[in-house]
């Protein structure tokens, strides 16, 4: 679903990915792990399209990506969701799902100023269908509420809700626990299960290890722009050298 070979990107002197190497799967639960600083939102950033590395190849779908523009990535089937929430804030929680939709459906607008049967009959359908992922998001009583008006947690599920709703072949998640409390982080987690389930690859970005450790079937630890090791989450938990990363060697 998803291979990078050897991607690199550099900022003037400073380097921030240096010949990384990732495979995700399809029904597959990748884990990116690091401190802050380490080139984990950089190389989404290069997977997305919202950047570009400066040398290696990015494949996704079967398409080689490095150097296509966002939109065209998504059209492929990727989702994603941010470290910084972006919402479409003055929109219902429901039109925020929609506008998801909209972006594949089939309606001109020719056939929206003029009413037309088909495209009444596809804004039903779109309605429907974003009711029914709010509904799995436990979002759909607040479905006329402004998205501004949402509290936190909220507003992380119907980020990804409207990310679901685009159906898509894998999703990249970019620390979606983000000022949640362990309740809230747990059932986030049973979602992204529910994701693996449906066959769609997640790629998820994240400091919780009990979020990864309940999610993930294998983890890449990125540090300083380079992968320093690959593992199961268990296998990640005791690894000396990711130890270090993180809390730094005794003198």
């Amino acid at each position: 679903m998803l291979s990078l070979k050897n991607v690199t990107r550099y900022f003037g002197g400073l380097t921030a990915l240096n010949c990384v190497n990732l495979e995700a799967s399809a029904g597959q639960v990748t884990g990116l792990i690091g401190p802050n600083g380490a080139g984990k939102t950089t190389l989404i950033n290069n997977i997305s399209g919202l950047d570009h590395p400066n040398s290696g190849q990015i494949i996704f779908n079967g398409h080689e990506v490095q150097r296509m523009a966002p939109h065209r990535i998504t059209a492929l089937g990727l989702a994603r969701t941010y470290q910084n929430i972006r919402l479409f804030n003055e929109m219902t929680v429901l039109e925020n799902v929609m506008i998801a939709q909209h972006f594949l459906g089939k309606s001109t607008l020719f056939h929206s100023l003029l009413q037309l049967p088909s495209h009444r009959k596809e804004e039903r359908f779109i309605r429907q269908k974003s009711l029914d992922i709010l509904e799995q998001f436990g979002l759909s009583h607040l479905q006329n509420e402004l998205a501004s008006n949402l509290s936190y947690g909220d507003q992380r599920r119907l980020e990804m809700a409207r990310a679901l709703a685009a159906d898509p072949k894998m999703v990249l998640l970019d620390e979606p626990t983000a000022g949640m409390n362990a309740v809230e982080t747990e059932q986030l987690g049973e979602k992204i299960l529910d994701m693996k389930a449906a066959g769609i690859a997640v790629l998820v970005v994240e400091h919780d290890m009990a979020l990864i450790s309940q999610v993930c079937d294998i983890v890449y630890v990125l540090n300083f722009g380079e992968v320093l090791t690959v593992g199961t989450p268990d296998e990640i938990k005791r690894d000396p050298a990711v130890i270090e990363a993180y809390l730094g060697r005794d003198e």
